[in-house]
């Protein structure tokens, strides 16, 4: 960190956002159960108060206040999710992991291994290995 950086930061310390927009923020924030969004809040600042204020300003007023909208959480329902339950058979152990066998051709299994691999142009890729050594 350069020097006039450090004693910038030391002169000018980080000041709240709107602390006079504060207090109608939180009355606006409490007329309803779950609160409101930072848009919300925003134009009713403008059109109660006629503060010009942006909507992410209204936002980084939320979080330095400590209130947050919760009528929809991205974390609640909307994330993505694949799992299905569980898919496909599950086969019994056979082997037992006893490979070894007295001739040729008396135990066969496979394995599928999936590992990704570097190829040229920077794309990374899925490749599918199969070995054979199933059991008869």
């Amino acid at each position: 960190m350069a020097r006039s950086t450090y004693y910038y930061a030391l002169r000018h310390p980080p000041r709240p956002t709107s602390p006079e927009l504060w207090g109608k923020a939180v009355e606006v924030f409490s007329r309803t159960a779950n609160g409101c969004g930072h848009r919300q809040i925003a134009m009713c600042l403008r059109a109660e108060v006629g503060a010009r204020i942006a909507d992410k300003t209204a936002l980084k007023m939320m979080r330095e206040i400590g209130i947050s909208c919760g009528i929809r959480r991205e974390t609640d329902y909307h994330r993505y999710n694949s799992y299905r339950g569980v898919v496909g058979k599950a086969f019994e152990n056979v082997l037992g992991r006893d490979f070894a066998a007295d001739g040729p051709w008396e135990k066969m299994g496979t394995d599928v291994t999936e590992f990704s691999s570097g190829s040229p142009g920077g794309r990374r890729t899925s490749r599918r290995r199969s070995t054979s050594a199933a059991a008869r």
